[in-house]
């Protein structure tokens, strides 16, 4: 997991952009992850963890429509997490991850592993949904992995 904070961070210094985080399953585990890489200063503005939808709502600006027609874990909210934080922040890319990490929590339409993860840049906002297996921590690490990922793949496109 850290060798590639290590390349996100090598690269948005490389590139004079910044980014900040909306998280929700993760915690503050994504947040956490690429600050702890030397050179982080430069380039991460500011996390936000947004456990509850009051929080997604009054933080980041997550509609109270799209949390109750679509749920916590949706594309959409997901979609509206990683806008929120990059705006809020004047930053120049938003991350976002909202799902089920478990034990409890899941339905027969959204298990248990189920997880978002959202990316805005340059005024494209994308949301990929994933079904992670393992336990909570597995989880939460999986989607670390992958939202780091997915901010250097849209970096380098």
């Amino acid at each position: 997991m850290k060798n590639n904070a290590f390349k996100l961070v090598e690269l948005l210094n490389e590139k004079n952009m910044t980014i900040s985080t909306a998280e929700s399953l993760t915690g503050g585990l994504l947040a956490g992850t690429i600050v702890s890489v030397p050179g982080a200063s430069n380039v991460f503005n500011e996390g936000y963890i947004t456990y509850s939808n009051e929080a997604k709502a009054r933080i980041l600006g997550v509609s109270k429509e799209d949390l109750d027609c679509f749920s916590a874990v949706s594309k959409e909210v997901c979609m509206a997490m990683c806008i929120g934080a990059k705006n809020n922040a004047y930053s120049d890319i938003g991350v976002s991850t909202t799902g089920i990490a478990g034990p409890d929590g899941g339905t027969k339409e959204t298990p248990v592993g189920t997880v978002f993860i959202g990316v805005t840049f340059n005024g494209k906002t994308v949301a990929e949904r994933y079904c992670f297996t393992g336990d909570r921590q597995e989880v939460r690490i999986k989607t670390v992995e992958y939202a780091i990922d997915m901010v250097i793949d849209t970096l380098l496109k």
